[in-house]
C-alpha cells in the first residue's frame, strides 16, 4: 500500500509541474529579429495547372536569397532549361523525377528522387523535372539566389 501512495504522489506532483509549465509554453513566441517562422497554414500558394508554388522567403524577381516550394501535380513536367545560378533542392514529399538532358522524354530520361533526396542544379546545367502519374504529387523545396531565370534549352 505505501508504494501506491508514493506513486500517486509522484504522478500528482508531475501533473502539477507539467500544468505549471503550460502557460509558459503558450506565451512563447518567435522573436522576429531572431527568426522567421511560418506554419503550413500560413504559406500562400499560387495555384497552377502543372504545379502549385509558394515563395516563403524572397521573391523570384528580386535580388536576394529565396526559397521556393513547388508541388508538382502527377503527370506534369517542366521543359528542358537551365539557370545561371545554382539551385539546391530537397524533396519533402513524394518522388521528384529529374532529367539532365535537352531532349524532352520524361518516360525514359528521368531519374527518381524520393522523399529526403537532395539535388543541386548547377549553373548552366540543363535539366527538367516534375512528377509521374504513377508516383503522385512531388513537393520540393528549392533554395537559391534570386532573381530566378529559366533559359530554354530544348533540342527538338
Amino acid at each position: 500500500m505505501p508504494h501506491r501512495i508514493v506513486l500517486a504522489s509522484v504522478i500528482l506532483s508531475s501533473a502539477i509541474l507539467a500544468g505549471a509549465a503550460l502557460p509558459a509554453l503558450a506565451a512563447a513566441v518567435t522573436d522576429p529579429k531572431a527568426a522567421i517562422g511560418l506554419t503550413p497554414d500560413q504559406l500562400q500558394w499560387q495555384k497552377g495547372a502543372a504545379n502549385d508554388q509558394t515563395w516563403p522567403i524572397g521573391a523570384r524577381d528580386k535580388e536576394g536569397q529565396c526559397l521556393e516550394i513547388i508541388r508538382w501535380k502527377p503527370g506534369n513536367f517542366s521543359r528542358p532549361h537551365y539557370h545561371s545560378r545554382a539551385r539546391h533542392a530537397v524533396v519533402l514529399e513524394g518522388t521528384w523525377w529529374v532529367a539532365t538532358s535537352n531532349v524532352y522524354d520524361p518516360a525514359n530520361l528521368t531519374v527518381p528522387y524520393p522523399k529526403g533526396s537532395v539535388v543541386t542544379n548547377l549553373p548552366g546545367g540543363v535539366h527538367y523535372d516534375g512528377a509521374k502519374p504513377e508516383t503522385g504529387d512531388a513537393v520540393v523545396a528549392i533554395f537559391m539566389q534570386c532573381p530566378l531565370d529559366g533559359i530554354p534549352a530544348e533540342k527538338k
